[in-house]
């Protein structure tokens, strides 16, 4: 099988750069070194946050909702889809699609974290309602699973409060490498975004397909995602996946499969921030696989992700002095190019829907 020979052939396991909570809650601390070593043009793309109050609580609370939610009647979570929102809220399942196929290897849950209903756009931004780029419905909460919406407000909430807290660091250290840096302007974006985008995902078991999600970038500006729990039926299993789950490719290209501890949050770069620091931080390729031992024993998994964008309004560009296309022209990730995604002077919002459309 295919999968089998890319899995164990073409990666290694490498264990992200660790932050601990308490140094980037310290304003003062000095972390460049490490966020260069992580984000860098020799890292991952991808960090660790480690001893973060009552992560570990929250996570066990959510994740196991998503296997709950999952398995309910078809009929039932029909009701919970939005397709007037592209399905960027609610339910999804089957209907979205990735590089022109319909994705079924996954259940996905989205709402945002922080607001039920976020603040209309005006008329000029009608046109791209076609594009599926526009997510302002309110958010929809499953009625036969009440303890959801408290337990995904509760860690999407501490998920960004922890990506505010990191992104302030990140600033520090595009300004050190680029003096026409607007400081500060990742944390804004984290801080005072309201487009935030939670989603939690439920990975059915089976051998139905190799890959759970293929490779893509994230394009928002910043994503907090959790450590997986894998569960068969309805019951927590004890699991890490040796074979399979979170790959990355690093600044080379090369396959790396990314090590974590339950008790840690991961945050990788997006490609909204590599556009506004002129690609002094690179949006993380990534993928999830299947191996052959979750699909012998039948294991599910189940993760929550969090992608922190800027308002809708915000223009992206890149920094004076900086040459974009040396900065965002990454082909040798085979990924949909940036560049045609982007240009200047483009709108978070123009550049999401053109993002959406390319990964459709």
């Amino acid at each position: 099988m295919l999968k089998k020979i890319f899995v164990r052939a073409y990666f290694q396991t490498v264990k992200a750069v660790r932050f601990t909570y308490d140094e980037i809650q310290n304003c003062s601390s000095n972390l460049n070194a490490k966020i260069e070593e992580a984000y860098g043009s020799h890292g991952l793309g991808l960090a660790i946050v480690s001893g973060i109050p009552n992560y570990s609580k929250m996570r066990l609370q959510l994740l196991p909702l998503a296997q709950k939610l999952a398995v309910q009647p078809q009929e039932y979570l029909k009701t919970l889809e939005r397709p007037e929102s592209f399905y960027s809220k609610g339910w999804s399942c089957g209907v979205e699609q990735f590089k022109g196929k319909f994705d079924k290897s996954k259940g996905s849950f989205y709402n945002n974290p922080n607001y039920d209903k976020c603040q209309e756009l005006g008329k000029e931004y009608e046109h791209l309602m076609k594009k599926g780029s526009l997510i302002r419905i309110e958010n929809v909460w499953p009625n036969r699973i009440p303890e959801l919406e408290g337990a995904f407000k509760n860690l999407g909430r501490l998920m960004v409060d922890t990506g505010a807290l990191l992104s302030y660091h990140i600033d520090k250290y595009i300004f050190s490498k680029c003096n026409t840096y607007e400081m500060g302007k990742l944390y804004r974006f984290v801080r005072t975004g309201d487009s935030h985008v939670g989603r939690l995902l439920h990975y059915y078991d089976g051998p139905n397909t190799d890959e759970w999600c293929g490779w893509h970038n994230d394009h928002s500006a910043l994503t907090a995602l959790t450590c997986p729990i894998y569960m068969h039926n309805d019951k927590i299993v004890d699991y890490t996946d040796q074979e399979g789950g979170l790959l990355a490719k690093n600044r080379y290209a090369e396959i790396m499969k990314v090590g974590m501890d339950p008790d840690c949050l991961a945050f990788q770069i997006g490609e909204t921030a590599q556009i506004v620091s002129g690609g002094i931080v690179e949006a993380t390729p990534h993928c999830v696989v299947k191996s052959d031992e979750t699909v012998r024993r039948q294991l599910n998994r189940n993760t929550f992700a969090v992608f922190m964008g800027p308002l809708f309004n915000e223009v992206l560009n890149v920094p004076k002095g900086i040459d974009k296309d040396n900065a965002l022209n990454k082909p040798a990730y085979n990924i949909p190019a940036l560049l045609g995604r982007w240009d200047e002077n483009m709108t978070f919002l123009e550049y999401s829907a053109n993002s959406l459309k390319a990964y459709s």
